[in-house]
């Protein structure tokens, strides 16, 4: 017994549609326009007039596998069903996707740091990279303190060199920071190349936003050169000068 022909039509719109995504590079599209194509045949052989349950069941089981991936790609490039606590965080790994993102979630701790704790020693090692949510941040080197805004990040560097610490970093009002284990990081990146080179491009994003952020650098720089001055060295008093001319042209920026 021959099948009604919207029945036939299916199979031809199902084909249709599996062509179509093979057609596009998105990988979303793709598995969207496959489901939708396996579906159809699914329906083809579920409303037949001789039903070939088999086939039914196989094409199930392929829009059900398609259904899952899609899932799992809606969670890597979007926020869906974040919190909006870790969307929140998300906005400061403005270089991750989504789905690389909640991959660092899974391995952080959020901490409650008191006022003057310090976060780093200058030439002691430093575990985590921290991101510190914070409106203000002193960071003291060579006898030199200064601050910075907050948030931002602490022990970026020392992440990727291994190097220790270059500085003393403590928050003179205290405030939450989110750690990440530097042997955990580095296994993420050494794991996940594309998430390696994410988590680079954001520490060279930050490390722009601090050199922009420079004046208290070249202050402390200033300070340094005028106590050395009053010891008539003409080195002091050449230093001196240039960190004068630093301050200014960070000034006129």
């Amino acid at each position: 017994m021959d099948d009604p022909l919207h029945i036939s039509a299916l199979l031809v719109l199902g084909l249709t549609l599996k062509l179509a995504g093979f057609a596009v590079r998105d990988e979303l599209l793709l598995r969207g326009l496959v489901s939708a194509g396996i579906f159809c045949d699914l329906l083809f052989y579920l409303l037949r007039s001789d039903q070939v349950l088999l086939s039914v069941g196989a094409n199930a089981a392929l829009v059900t596998v398609n259904l899952t991936l899609i899932a799992l790609i809606l969670l890597e490039r979007t926020t869906w069903r974040m919190s909006a606590e870790d969307r929140a965080v998300f906005r400061h790994f403005p270089t991750l996707t989504p789905g690389q993102f909640r991959k660092l979630m899974r391995i952080h701790r959020r901490d409650s740091v008191a006022a003057g704790v310090p976060l780093t020693r200058e030439g002691a090692p430093v575990d985590d990279l921290m991101l510190v949510l914070a409106e203000r941040i002193t960071i003291t080197k060579d006898g030199d303190s200064f601050a910075i805004a907050g948030p931002t990040f602490v022990g970026e560097l020392a992440l990727l060199t291994r190097q220790p610490s270059s500085a003393d970093v403590h928050l003179p009002e205290g405030g939450t920071v989110l750690r990440f284990p530097a042997p955990a990081m580095r296994e993420l990146m050494r794991a996940s190349p594309s998430l390696g080179n994410a988590v680079v491009a954001l520490f060279g994003d930050e490390m722009a936003r601090k050199l922009a952020d420079s004046v208290p650098m070249a202050r402390a720089a200033l300070r340094r050169g005028e106590r050395e001055a009053r010891t008539d060295d003409p080195n002091a008093t050449r230093a001196l000068a240039g960190a004068a001319d630093v301050v200014g042209q960070v000034r006129h920026r």
